[in-house]
C-alpha cells in the first residue's frame, strides 16, 4: 500500500499543479494514474484537509513550520478549487516534507513503515534540490 501511494504522489508534479488554467479542474479529474488507482481532485483536496486538521490538533500550528505546511496545504487546496496561488519557495518546499515526513512517522504501524517514510523524505528534499 505505502509503495503504491508514494509512485502514484510521484506523478503528480506541483509545479504542474500550479500552472494548470484557472477553471480545468473538477472533483473528478484524475491528477495521478498508477496501475488500476486514480487520484482525483476530491480525493487530494479531502487528504489536504485531513492534514490541516491533524496539524492543528496535533501541534502547534503558531510555529513557523507547521504554520508553513498549512499555507501550503491550504494553497494547494486553492489551486484544486480553481484558484490561484503562489507556488512554494524551495525552503518552503523542504520544511513541508519534513512536517508531512513526521506526520507519517507519528502514523507508522511499525519501524519497516518509518524506514520507508524517512526514504520517502530523503528523496524528495533529493528532487527538490535537483528541480528548484
Amino acid at each position: 500500500m505505502q509503495n503504491k501511494a508514494q509512485a502514484l504522489m510521484e506523478k503528480i508534479g506541483i509545479k504542474e499543479l500550479f500552472e494548470i488554467p484557472h477553471g480545468k479542474l473538477q472533483g473528478s479529474t484524475v491528477l495521478a494514474t498508477n496501475e488500476k488507482e486514480n487520484l482525483t481532485v476530491s480525493q487530494l483536496l479531502k487528504s489536504a484537509e485531513y492534514l490541516i486538521k491533524f496539524i492543528k490538533s496535533n501541534f502547534d500550528v503558531d510555529e513557523y513550520r507547521y504554520s508553513t505546511t498549512i499555507i501550503f496545504l491550504k494553497s494547494v487546496q486553492l489551486v484544486l478549487n480553481n484558484g490561484k496561488a503562489d507556488k512554494p519557495s524551495k525552503e518552503d518546499a523542504h520544511i513541508i516534507i519534513d512536517v508531512i515526513h513526521e506526520i507519517a512517522d507519528m502514523r507508522a504501524k511499525n519501524d519497516y513503515e518509518k524506514k520507508l517514510n524517512e526514504e520517502i523524505a530523503v528523496s524528495l528534499n533529493c528532487l527538490i534540490e535537483i528541480l528548484k
